[in-house]
């Protein structure tokens, strides 16, 4: 596994080992495309590869992980949790290594073929009230995931250079950190590109219509209306800057997207989705048990229902299958019936609705805010 670090600050350094690859100044929020040092870093490692030709996965975390703190049980770095080969952490079923390929349940070798990338999405208190934001969640939203993703497409664009199939794993927050890298690299998406698998996804339906229309690989999609934390938490939290109610405050793993030929919702919770997959149906012939709802307790917030897509086996069974195997494409399992969509009454309308500008500065964020809490700035203000 190839571990990058994003680090933030006026000039956030994206990291291996403790050396420096490339520089993003906070203040230019453009492209940045791979640098020499952090080219020859994804060269080398895909040189030692014992199977060059196998696919690279770039997993992507989500809220509430910290690559500074050290790897330890119960830290909230992400290496020792979903980043982690069992058996650290403990249960199996809390990493993604077997997910990827990288090794089995047991924590036995399989192909190096991982790309873990990691950036803080966790703030305290002092920290997010300094920038001006309303909570920990605004905060990573709004200035920690886009930060972060322009290393993240500086990354896909090096790994584009040198590897002939890239595909990511994002949950929850870290759909928004792969969208906003996708927005970057529009005009220079590497060919390289060719799988996307969304889980639980936090980012708002509006951006993702906007960066991925027209896209070139394929997007899929999980989908789960039981998922407590998108339904009460990242549809909520991020009031004033995107209305509560409002079409831009919609995010992919509660409503799903639509209108987009290469982007495949998979609602979990959908009865009709999972007698399909269930009977066998898939283009691997595989069945399987998928359940929206947590059916063990390894996470500590699993009654919440927001990791259950890569904790469940049945779950897990069929996203590995959807990230690494060949059939299981947009179009195959579109021509087999697959009953895709999501029960959202906003799903499909998402196309063409303008993108909320988030306030650049403090100031701005305040006076947002201030609004908000005099009654000016609610759904209905």
């Amino acid at each position: 596994m190839l571990s990058l670090v994003y680090q933030p600050g006026d000039t956030g350094i994206l990291t291996c080992d403790g050396a420096a690859l490339q520089a993003f100044p906070a203040a230019d929020l453009d492209f940045a495309p791979s640098q020499p040092a952090l080219t020859a870093r994804l060269a080398a490692w895909q040189q030692q590869r014992a199977d060059p030709a196998e696919p690279v996965v770039v997993m992507v975390h989500g809220f509430l992980y910290d690559p500074r703190q050290p790897a330890t049980a119960g830290s909230d770095n992400p290496l020792e949790t979903i980043y982690g080969t069992p058996p650290s952490p403990p249960q199996y079923n809390l990493t993604w290594l077997p997910l990827v390929g990288e090794c089995g349940d047991d924590g036995t070798p399989e192909m190096d073929r991982a790309v873990a990338f990691t950036y803080p999405s966790e703030s305290g208190t002092t920290e997010f009230t300094n920038a001006g934001w309303a909570n920990l969640y605004q905060y990573a939203v709004f200035d920690q995931a886009p930060l972060a993703a322009r290393s993240l497409a500086a990354i896909l664009d090096g790994l584009g250079s040198v590897v002939s199939d890239v595909r990511v794993l994002a949950h929850s927050l870290g759909t928004r950190t792969t969208c906003q890298a996708v927005r970057l690299l529009r005009a220079r998406m590497p060919a390289a590109l060719t799988r996307v698998v969304m889980l639980d996804g936090a980012e708002f339906c509006v951006d993702a219509a906007a960066s991925f229309f027209g896209c070139g690989f394929d997007v899929l999609n999980i989908v789960n209306r039981t998922d407590a934390v998108l339904q009460l938490g990242a549809e909520q939290m991020c009031h004033p800057i995107r209305q509560n109610g409002s079409l831009p405050a919609c995010v992919i793993g509660f409503e799903g997207l639509g209108g987009n030929d290469r982007w495949l919702d998979l609602q979990l919770d959908s009865d009709t989705l999972r007698s399909w997959f269930a009977a066998g149906l898939a283009p691997d012939g595989v069945r399987y048990a998928v359940d929206p709802r947590a059916n063990e307790e390894s996470h500590p917030f699993a009654g919440l229902d927001h990791w259950a897509c890569y904790t469940n086996d049945g779950n897990r069974a069929l996203m590995r299958d959807l990230l690494l195997n060949e059939l299981m494409t947009v179009d195959k399992l579109r021509a087999l019936g697959v009953p895709g969509g999501a029960n959202s009454p906003a799903y499909g309308r998402f196309n063409g609705v303008s993108i909320p500008p988030t306030p650049a500065t403090r100031t701005e964020r305040q006076r947002a805010l201030a609004q908000a809490a005099l009654g000016n700035g609610g759904p209905n203000g």
